[in-house]
């Protein structure tokens, strides 16, 4: 597919024809064999045995559609799904459309024209040559999808105010966001610390007060086995006889 040359969007869109074909008192096989008939009058033999394993009527519209309509550089037209359905002669068939979306309608009106006023018409003269008929057409377009801004342009566009300032506050409501899980982290390892803080002070304390303690029981023994020495010393004193 060439490329867009303007920045326009992009677009593809379907567009589903249906040629309907009616005679009170001919079949479907009956309209569509004239039909062929005629459109193949003309052709040489090696054509006309080509045409015998190709469908005319197909080949007619594919090859009209395609060399009658102006195709830009920025748009092409496919033939898709041809059909013959019974109900006297039921033509079907869609064209894919690729263009930008600016271009778009100008190329339906066209194929629109063509289909309807032109191939339709064609038709009808061919065939009233044998009996009169009656020709409807109907158009039906969908959109496959849209693309905007398929290329851009070397400059660099500048975002709507809007855009700017969704985009300010969106930055602004992160930065908060990450501020306040920052914030609340840090109070988390801050109390995890003060905790481990105040229990290894109050290990430490009690380690001290231990300490003091033995220290403490252990010098009241001592003082005790002093005291306890001298009561002995004083009782094993030898007592002198009276001198008397």
């Amino acid at each position: 597919m060439p490329r867009i040359n303007d920045n326009a969007a992009l677009t593809v869109r379907e567009i589903e024809y249906s040629i309907q074909i009616r005679d009170k008192d001919k079949s479907f096989v009956e309209l569509r064999d004239v039909l062929r008939s005629e459109l193949t009058r003309f052709d040489d033999p090696l054509r006309r045995r080509k045409s015998d394993t190709e469908n005319p009527i197909r080949e007619f519209l594919r090859t009209n559609i395609e060399r009658s309509i102006l195709i830009r550089e920025n748009t092409r037209i496919y033939f898709l799904n041809y059909k013959e359905k019974e109900g006297s002669l039921h033509l079907e068939f869609n064209l894919l459309v690729i263009t930008s979306y600016i271009n778009f309608g100008p190329i339906r009106q066209a194929l629109d024209y063509l289909v309807k006023d032109t191939i339709a018409n064609y038709f009808e003269e061919l065939l009233e040559r044998h009996f009169p008929v009656s020709i409807i057409v109907q158009a039906i377009d969908k959109e496959v999808f849209t693309v905007s801004d398929t290329y851009p342009s070397e400059k660099p566009t500048q975002l709507p105010k809007r855009d700017i300032i969704s985009r300010t506050l969106a930055i602004v409501a992160i930065v908060l966001t990450l501020s306040m899980f920052g914030f609340m982290a840090f109070r988390t390892l801050a109390r995890q610390w003060k905790a481990e803080n105040d229990t290894l002070k109050e290990n430490y304390m009690n380690l001290m007060i231990e300490k003091k303690i033995n220290e403490a029981v252990s010098n009241q023994k001592f003082n005790i086995i002093l005291y306890n020495s001298r009561d002995s010393i004083t009782t094993l004193k030898p007592v002198l006889p009276d001198s008397r």
